[in-house]
């Protein structure tokens, strides 16, 4: 179970994040929340991990893992639940929706959606989670370039 955890950890916008390379991860401020993302390929999960969690590991396929934290005061971030909706597009300009699927374990919760990509492609992602309880969206746009390890 420590293994899982720290595993997703890794892709997680939490502290052991900065386990991955920082041009994997990233975080968009607002006033009262934090949007924290990283993108990785499939590849990177070991088996088992994708096995557990029903992803799918290709050199052709992404996973994007986005957590909304809520900020207040001096006390530490708090992850919250939202509703996260969002799209990449490629660069042949083809524009396909991501499905998110939640996760919680014990206070963690993530939004996770896996994409087909192509080597060294540049993505541009767009996200719009809607936390809980709060009229707003809260627009976060991104573009990364994925490489396998195999």
């Amino acid at each position: 179970m420590a293994k899982r955890l720290l595993a997703l950890a890794l892709l997680l916008a939490s502290p052991l994040a900065h386990a991955l390379p920082d041009e994997n991860q990233g975080i968009t401020e607002f006033d009262n929340y934090r949007v924290h993302y990283s993108v990785i390929p499939s590849t990177f999960l070991e088996k088992k991990v994708a096995r557990e969690y029903d992803l799918t590991r290709s050199r052709s396929v992404g996973l994007l893992n986005v957590a909304v934290h809520k900020t207040s005061g001096d006390d530490a971030p708090k992850p919250i639940t939202a509703q996260v909706k969002g799209t990449f597009t490629n660069e042949a300009r083809q524009t396909k929706e991501l499905s998110f699927r939640r996760v919680q374990e014990g206070d963690a919760v993530y939004y996770l959606a896996q994409f087909q990509y192509r080597q060294g492609e540049l993505l541009i992602f767009e996200l719009e989670p809607a936390p809980y309880g709060d009229a707003k969206t809260l627009p976060v746009r991104f573009s990364r370039e994925l490489y396998d390890d195999e």
